[in-house]
């Protein structure tokens, strides 16, 4: 395997890991802003929407990322 197709599947790997991640972590801190929502004003549906703002979100950033990363604009190494 020459060195451009290593990077480019440790890249796509590591782009899967931080879709997950930002999906994901969208999701709890949206659901949870949506939970603490919904016990102020007893809206049982806005802690739903929360999540799914929250992933639609994640997967935004995840992708927003992606493409930085892929144009050189990435703040810095990778870790």
């Amino acid at each position: 395997m020459t060195v451009n197709k290593r990077a480019k599947g440790e890249t796509e790997v590591s782009f899967r890991k931080d879709l997950i991640v930002y999906i994901l972590g969208g999701m709890l801190a949206w659901g949870l802003i949506g939970w603490g929502v919904d016990y102020l004003f007893q809206l049982s549906w806005i802690r739903f929407l929360g999540v799914v703002i929250g992933g639609v979100g994640g997967f935004y950033l995840a992708v927003m990322h992606r493409n930085e990363r892929a144009q050189g604009r990435d703040a810095g190494p990778r870790t």
